[in-house]
C-alpha cells in the first residue's frame, strides 16, 4: 500500500517535472550486417554492452524492479494503444512465431507484442516489450516507419535494477545529417565539402519539422536530470539523432515514474508527427530513405544483439531477434 501511494507521488512529480503535457509538434560508409535471422554464433561486447553486464551481475535486493515492471508496462500499454487507434495498427504473430510472445527469461516474465499498418498509415513494424522479475524491469517500444513520410523512428526503453533506472529515448533520423560533427558551440563548422550543404538540409529539415525547439528543451530537460551514460561510438553514434536521451537515474519510484512518463511523451510527440507530416513525393526520395533504413534497422539489430546478451545470455540473441522483426522482410508501411 505504501509503494502505491509513493508511485502515485512520484507520477504527480514526474508530471510536474515534465511540463505537464507535450510539445508542440552522401550516406557514411557503413557497416551493415547480413539482412538474415540471426544463428548462435558468438557475440562480441562493446563497451556498452559490458555496461548492461555488470548491472545484470549485480547484487539483488530488488523489492523495485519488481514494483516498476507493472507500472512501466501499464504507461507503455496506454502509449500504445493510442497510437493503435491513430494508426489504424494492426497485430503480428511473429513475436509468437519467435516463441516470445509471452517467455520467461532470467528470473523475469516478458511478453512481446507487434504490430504494423500499412498503406498510408505507414507504421511497417511497432515492437512493444515488457519484462518484470525480481532483478529487473524492462518497457521498450519501437516505432518503425516506412519510406512514404520521413518521420523519425522512434526508440523508448526504461531499465530498472537495484543500482540504477536508466533511460534511452532516441529519435532515429531517416538520412545522414552528420550530427555527430556537432561543435561544442552547438554548430557543425564550415562548409568545406558538397557534402556539408547534403547534411545541412536534412538537418534543416529536421529541425522545421520535428526537432523544434520546445521537443529540444523537452530532451534537455530530461537529460539535465540524469547521469550520462557511456557515449556512443562506430555506426551507433552515426544513426542516433541530435536529441537522444541515454542517461541514469537513482534507483528510485521517482526515477521509475518520471522515465514512463518521458517515454509516453515521446511516443505521442512521434504519433504527432505522424499524423501531421506530409508524404514524400514518389521516385528518388522514398527510394533513398528505404535504402537507408535498411542499414538503420540491420545496425540496430546487432545494438539490440548486445544489449540483450549482456542482460540474459544467449537467450538475449533470440530476444533480440523477436524485438527487432524480421529482417528479411520487406516494408510493409511503403509497399502496400
Amino acid at each position: 500500500m505504501l509503494r502505491s501511494v509513493l508511485l502515485v507521488a512520484a507520477a504527480a512529480e514526474a508530471a510536474a517535472f515534465l511540463g505537464g503535457g507535450t510539445p508542440a509538434l552522401h550516406t557514411p560508409v557503413l557497416k551493415t550486417p547480413m539482412l538474415q535471422r540471426p544463428n548462435k554464433a558468438a557475440v562480441s561486447l562493446s563497451p556498452r554492452a559490458k555496461h548492461c553486464n555488470r548491472l545484470s551481475a549485480s547484487p539483488i535486493t530488488m523489492q523495485l524492479a519488481s514494483s516498476a515492471g507493472p507500472t512501466l508496462a501499464a504507461s507503455q500499454s496506454a502509449a500504445v494503444d493510442k497510437i493503435k487507434a491513430s494508426r489504424s495498427m494492426e497485430a503480428k504473430g511473429y513475436p509468437d512465431e519467435m516463441g516470445f510472445g509471452s517467455f520467461t527469461i532470467g528470473d523475469g516474465q516478458g511478453t512481446l507484442q507487434a504490430y504494423e499498418a500499412p498503406g498510408a498509415n505507414n507504421v511497417a513494424w511497432c515492437s512493444s516489450l515488457n519484462i518484470a522479475g525480481p532483478s529487473k524491469a524492462i518497457s521498450s517500444l519501437t516505432m518503425w516507419c516506412g519510406p512514404i513520410a520521413e518521420v523519425p523512428h522512434l526508440c523508448a526503453r526504461t531499465v530498472v535494477t537495484d543500482n540504477s533506472v536508466d533511460l534511452f529515448i532516441d529519435f532515429r533520423p531517416r538520412a545522414y545529417g552528420a550530427y555527430e560533427t556537432v561543435q561544442p558551440d552547438g554548430g557543425y563548422g564550415e562548409p568545406a565539402t558538397r557534402e556539408w550543404f547534403t547534411h545541412k538540409a536534412v538537418r534543416d529539415t529536421n529541425t522545421e519539422l520535428f526537432f523544434t525547439p520546445p521537443v529540444v528543451d523537452w530532451a534537455a530537460a530530461i537529460r539535465a536530470k540524469g547521469t550520462p551514460k557511456p557515449p556512443a561510438t562506430g555506426d551507433d553514434l552515426l544513426y542516433r539523432g541530435p536529441l537522444a536521451i541515454d542517461v541514469s537515474f537513482p534507483a528510485d519510484d521517482a526515477s521509475v515514474a518520471m522515465c514512463a512518463a518521458a517515454c509516453a511523451e515521446a511516443a505521442a510527440m512521434w504519433d504527432g508527427w505522424m499524423a501531421t507530416t506530409p508524404p514524400l513525393p514518389a521516385g528518388m526520395k522514398v527510394t533513398s530513405t528505404y535504402a537507408y533504413d535498411t542499414k538503420m534497422r540491420a545496425q540496430m539489430f546487432g545494438v539490440l544483439v548486445g544489449f540483450y546478451t549482456a542482460l540474459f545470455g544467449d537467450q538475449g540473441r533470440s530476444l533480440a531477434a523477436a524485438d527487432a522483426g524480421p529482417l528479411d522482410e520487406a516494408y510493409v508501411g511503403g509497399a502496400s
